[in-house]
């Protein structure tokens, strides 16, 4: 491969290598690098030191102000983000020409709604790869490494992911596109034959400054596809819709829109009913999924679908025998109900709990949560606000504190607590056994930030840690102490 087929001579300031140059492998990893691979410095501020080389590239990519050893030539780019997405997009050679790709945005419900996608589409034959949240799947095939955390994954990862799913015959790419990616590049050569927009609320705001920045890089994505599906009941999907020039699909509750849903039904545990208004035909849903928000998400699912040509009743059917998707209001039912649950925005955990505390029936909720290190502070008073409001008993605990104190942390909670009423339990496998033997027969208790993770991040990295495993063995202990 030549240089040239990976970046043009319009996309770079200047270059000290011939761009008919021939060059073994692209890499973004300095450790890995050989003799004769081209390396990518997406970041300039992270450049590595010479010291750091273990051999000599044959070029670097990177922007004007990234360190390079001397002697090694530079392919110099305004933009080295957008050079590092469009060299690895290039490199992998996905011929992505036949295959429909549908990205979904938002602050909450991007992983139940690709999912729905995903699974209607997979029961219609249709060969799905699937990107989301600590999961890539290529026609069902788990292609990605269990420490894998990532909503939308860094470009080397993306786009070989992209030209696996290819290779396996899939006809559909189903992927998150969290607001990081949009804002940093990563998707920047894909075209999407549909966007979904679920909703936005507070969040990263400390990666975007304001909500109207964040909202910006979430319509880099609706300005992105053929065809926008958006949830108009809410605030930000109202402007986007007004915004997005292409065809769109408005899709609402309060709001009727192209599609529309009435006559919601809570079943509680059991999941939620409800009428769903398409172009010329309605249909009763009976969806098994708890949690009535899930009425926008598999409504949106169920509209993209349709629109790509699926059989209404085909979809509902689907819809109607789907399983919760992990880690999102999952419910394991003992004598108690234990809920195992991925919020950690403080819109959806205020959404969850409020949820949960009319399903209650006399009984106690039990909530134990805690907050992401090196991640947006502002919202950790505001959990500790929410948690109050809505649950009888609080255990605050570690989650993935990365490179910050869990003690910290928990102190930045606290903050927001008014009653006092809460305890701690920095550890969080004791705070999971300590809600659940102290729950008592019919009480909910509630894990919330986590949800399918298989592993908890410390200063040290990533140690395996299941939920589900710690909840069953936390059932099995208070069953045989009763």
């Amino acid at each position: 491969m030549k240089i040239s087929d990976i970046i043009s001579r319009e996309e770079y300031i200047v270059s000290e290598i011939n761009d008919s140059t021939e060059f073994n492998r692209l890499s973004d990893r300095v450790q890995s690098i050989c003799d004769g691979d081209v390396l990518v410095i997406p970041n300039s501020k992270r450049a590595p030191k010479q010291e750091e080389y273990p051999a000599r590239p044959l070029a670097v990519i990177c922007d004007t102000e990234a360190y390079v050893p001397c002697g090694i030539p530079t392919i110099r780019v305004t933009n080295p983000r957008l050079a590092y997405a469009r060299a690895f997009y290039r490199y992998e050679k996905a011929e992505l020409s036949s295959v429909k790709i549908i990205g979904v945005t938002g602050t909450n419900g991007k992983t139940t709604t690709a999912t729905l996608i995903k699974r209607i589409l997979s029961s219609l034959g249709y060969r799905v790869g699937f990107i989301g949240t600590g999961m890539i799947e290529s026609d069902g095939r788990r292609i990605n490494g269990h420490n894998y955390s990532m909503t939308t994954p860094d470009p080397p990862l993306l786009y070989q992911s992209m030209r696996q799913m290819v290779e396996d015959g899939c006809n559909v790419i189903v992927m998150e596109v969290s607001s990081h990616s949009l804002t940093l590049d990563k998707v920047e050569p894909l075209i999407f034959d549909y966007g979904i927009f679920t909703n936005l609320s507070p969040e990263h705001l400390d990666f975007h400054e304001s909500m109207e920045e964040y909202f910006g890089a979430k319509m880099r994505l609706i300005n992105r596809c053929k065809a926008a599906i958006i949830n108009i009941d809410d605030g930000y999907g109202q402007k986007a819709l007004n915004l997005y020039e292409g065809r769109k699909i408005s899709c609402g509750v309060l709001w009727k829109g192209n599609v529309w849903a009435s006559n919601i039904r809570n079943l509680g545990f059991d999941g939620i009913e409800y009428t769903y208004h398409g172009d010329g035909f309605s249909f009763k849903m009976r969806l098994p999924i708890a949690g009535e928000y899930n009425c926008y998400n598999s409504m949106l699912a169920a509209a993209v679908c349709i629109d790509m040509g699926c059989p209404p009743c085909r979809v509902k059917n689907i819809l109607a025998e789907s399983e919760s998707v992990a880690g999102r209001y999952q419910i394991i039912n003992d004598k108690i109900s234990v809920i195992i649950d991925y919020a950690h925005t403080s819109a959806a955990f205020d959404t969850i709990l409020r949820e949960l505390s009319r399903q209650k029936k006399g009984g106690r909720l039990t909530v134990v949560f805690g907050c992401g290190g090196d991640r947006d502070k502002s919202k950790r008073p505001r959990m500790a606000n929410i948690a109050e409001k809505y649950a009888d008993r609080i255990i605050l605990t570690a989650d993935n504190s990365r490179n910050e104190s869990t003690k910290d942390i928990i102190s930045d909670i606290i903050a927001g607590f008014e009653k006092g009423s809460y305890e701690i339990k920095e550890n969080r496998e004791n705070a999971i056994f300590s809600a659940i033997l102290g729950a008592e027969d019919g009480d909910i208790v509630a894990i919330i930030g986590k949800g399918p993770e298989e592993y908890n991040i410390d200063k040290d990295g990533y140690h395996r840690f299941v939920e589900k495993e710690i909840v069953n063995a936390a059932l099995t202990k208070r069953n045989g102490a009763g």
